[in-house]
């Protein structure tokens, strides 16, 4: 009996696998079943890598991390610290400055020898950041790079700088005792990265459409499947005939999928850490090869699933719906009322939400619009289909004077069927919506941010904010600074004068750096109304005073106080021309005592903070938009299983025209050129729907080269669908015969 029943489960296997092996619907779902093993595993992989990824920063960084004495008083301090920050390329990065007290102070991980005064070791990232911008001596000399046993991920940008004396003179050093332990200081990309629960988030954005893909190909060419397991059940087959059926044509390329999909990690995990593309995050082969049984186990998880979903998703009867005329007419009246609604959702949508009072109405604004974007999603394919049922009843008549008959039957299908148009344009007509709004809600920023952003813009270089700590600085250190800026700069102390009814600022410098921004020159403090200077000095006391029009001037030194050191200065120059950045970056990291001082554009601190949002906003676009082609995917390889259903239909014209290239064109007209128009449709829609949210003082502005090249990949997309469904019919019809009712 055992033996009966193995050879049964055999015989059924190799017929369901001789079902998946026929031209036609069959391989279209294999490949199909293959896509969806591969994208699956592929979002399973990623869940694990990031984990993995997670769990080596934090371990990597707990081994790393600063054991000051302030926490372990009982031990001898071996080094004195600083946990400082700086930033090049607009982003900030951990600069950790030590200086070793005995012989045999401890090394961190990944540093074979300390640095000596002047020297810095550096990681390989922090390298390659400071020789694209050319200031590869910012810390002195580099004398090694940090292994990656002491990165918290790869491409890590930190360092270990043992400061100049002068330097160091001043500075506030902390004794510490050595690296790593649970309660120590941390630093790294710890302090700047999110939380995992952030990215987890962003990677459903290829998790769902993978699990949409998979659950098309299940139950894609279902027709003839369901009229199999039909006579199955019919002959008295249990659940167990039907599982044997449906392993045996969908199991091969299932697990063909997924050994695909899982061989990116594991290729990772052999050869080495690799950097993605776009993204520039460096992937640690070391941490993926600690997850190996999470790979191994991705693969399972993602075939299981899709085999489950192919197992369940059939009917075990042969009865189906037939819609009647009355329900196929309301139909065809819904599409017309949603292609009318579209044009008119779309400027209410643009137009309605920018008539509310943003500070009154935020949130209203924001649900308006959100709300007429997911109409205009709706109602978009609605459009289109109705512009192909029109254009299939000028081809049919076209045809009819041609005798052109893959016009006539498209043109015909179009217009009978314009519900089925609207199916097959969706995906690709939601998806070029669906990605310019990830991409704008992904590079936006702050209130605060953004007055910073136009404030750079308003300003440049042309005049710069240095911020001092007076009690890090004293009068000499600051006075041979100003002795070595570039010649043609000037310097403006910036002072909040206490001891009055009202808080004012006071811009207090020599005669040549109050000209330089068109300020008079007095002995004595004199009010100046902020909307009649300079640009240059408005935007300054906006960031520098406590009132935005309380401005006084006077001429003077700029060392002359209430404090020997003012907390603020302005650097200008008379000419007038883009002050030197970068130099004078230097020239204040040099002469001054670490982390007492700072120069930089008008608002620069604010930005650094904008920056990082956004360098985190472009994993929402790196995941987000191959998620919305994947959906789009699944949806065109519908499209093909549809096509190919319709031209079993239309096999007998075959012989009748004596040419097999009637698919080709039929396929032209049903798919590829609905699909394009809806390309087209979608672009400008996507662009118009952009319009109210663009703010380039916010971050928020289209990228129209992201938007052009998504719409070439569904371009590309959508003709490879059109050759493979013509191919596939034209392969099809070859095996049509007659036969009889």
């Amino acid at each position: 009996m055992t033996t009966e029943r193995s050879g049964l489960r055999r015989q059924l296997y190799r017929i369901g696998r001789s079902a998946g092996r026929r031209s036609g619907g069959g391989r279209i779902r294999a490949v199909a079943l293959l896509l969806a093993g591969l994208f699956l595993t592929l979002g399973l992989s990623s869940v694990v890598a990031l984990h993995a990824s997670y769990d080596g920063i934090h371990v990597r960084t707990e081994k790393r991390s600063l054991q000051f004495r302030d926490a372990k008083p009982g031990e001898r301090p071996t080094l004195l610290a600083i946990d400082g920050f700086d930033e090049v390329g607009g982003l900030q990065h951990s600069v950790v400055y030590v200086r070793p007290l005995t012989a045999d102070a401890p090394l961190p991980p990944g540093v074979d020898t300390w640095p000596a005064p002047g020297q810095a070791v550096l990681s390989p990232g922090l390298v390659r950041a400071l020789e694209e911008e050319g200031a590869t001596g910012r810390f002195g000399e580099v004398i090694g790079r940090i292994g990656d046993d002491g990165l918290a991920s790869p491409g890590e940008r930190m360092g270990y700088v043992n400061p100049t004396d002068r330097q160091a003179a001043g500075a506030s050093f902390r004794p510490a005792v050595g690296f790593g332990g649970p309660r120590g200081d941390r630093f790294g990309d710890v302090m700047f990265i999110k939380d995992r629960g952030h990215l987890m988030d962003a990677l459903l954005l290829v998790l769902l459409p993978a699990v949409a893909l998979a659950v098309v190909a299940a139950r894609m060419g279902s027709a003839a499947r369901d009229k199999r397991t039909a006579v199955v059940s019919a002959l008295g087959g249990t659940w167990r005939a039907r599982f044997w059926l449906n392993m045996g044509e969908a199991a091969p390329p299932v697990l063909a999928g997924t050994v695909l999909g899982a061989l990116p990690g594991a290729a990772v995990a052999v050869t080495g850490n690799v950097r993605l593309p776009w993204i520039g995050y460096r992937l640690s082969a070391a941490d993926l090869r600690h997850w190996w049984w999470g790979l191994l186990l991705s693969g399972v998880l993602a075939a299981a699933a899709v085999l489950l979903l192919v197992c369940l998703m059939h009917r075990t009867g042969g009865s189906r719906r037939v819609r009647s005329p009355r329900a196929v007419a309301r139909g065809h009246g819904i599409l017309r009322w949603a292609a009318v609604a579209c044009p008119v959702l779309v400027l209410a949508t643009v137009w309605g939400p920018g008539r509310l009072d943003p500070q009154q109405y935020a949130d209203l604004r924001g649900q308006l619009y959100d709300t007429g974007v997911a109409a205009v999603l709706v109602t978009l394919p609605a459009v289109v289909a109705l512009a192909a049922a029109a254009a299939g009843q000028r081809l049919a008549r076209a045809a009819r004077r041609t005798g052109a008959a893959a016009l006539l039957v498209a043109g015909r299908h179009a217009a009978a069927h314009p519900g089925v148009t609207a199916r097959v344009v969706a995906g690709v007509a939601m998806a070029m919506v669906v990605v310019s709004q990830i991409q704008l809600t992904s590079s936006q920023f702050g209130e605060s941010a953004a007055q910073a952003k136009a404030t750079m813009r308003k300003v440049g270089a042309g005049l710069l904010l240095m911020e001092l700590r007076p009690a890090k600085v004293s009068r000499e250190r600051l006075e041979s600074v100003l002795r070595d800026l570039p010649v043609g700069i000037e310097a403006l102390a910036a002072r909040t004068e206490p001891g009055s009814s009202e808080p004012r600022t006071l811009f207090k410098g020599p005669c040549t750096a109050l000209r330089s921004v068109s300020l008079p020159c007095t002995a004595r403090p004199v009010k100046v109304a902020t909307r009649e200077t300079d640009p240059r000095v408005a935007q300054a006391v906006r960031w520098t005073g406590p009132v935005a029009d309380g401005l006084y001037v006077q001429e003077g030194s700029v060392l002359d106080g209430p404090t020997t050191v003012p907390a603020t200065l302005l650097l200008t120059s008379p000419s007038g021309r883009e002050l030197p950045v970068s130099r004078l970056k230097q020239l204040v990291r040099d002469d001054l005592p670490i982390g007492s001082a700072d120069v930089d554009v008008l608002g620069a601190r604010w930005v650094l903070g904008a920056n990082l949002a956004v360098a985190h906003g472009r994993w929402v676009i790196f995941l987000g938009v191959p998620g919305v082609v994947l959906l789009a995917l699944a949806l065109a390889l519908a499209n093909v299983s549809e096509f190919v259903r319709f031209s079993a239909v239309v096999a007998p014209l075959s012989v009748l025209t004596g040419s097999r290239r009637l698919y080709y064109g039929t396929a032209a007209w049903s798919l590829l050129a609905p699909l394009l128009a809806a390309i087209g449709t979608s672009f400008l829609v996507s662009v118009w729907l952009a319009a109210p949210q663009e703010s380039p003082d916010r971050g928020i502005t289209l990228s129209l080269g992201m938007l052009t090249g998504a719409a070439g990949v569904l371009a590309t997309l959508s003709v490879v669908m059109w050759w493979w469904g013509a191919r596939t019919a034209v392969r099809q019809a070859g095996q049509w015969r007659p036969y009889g009712d």
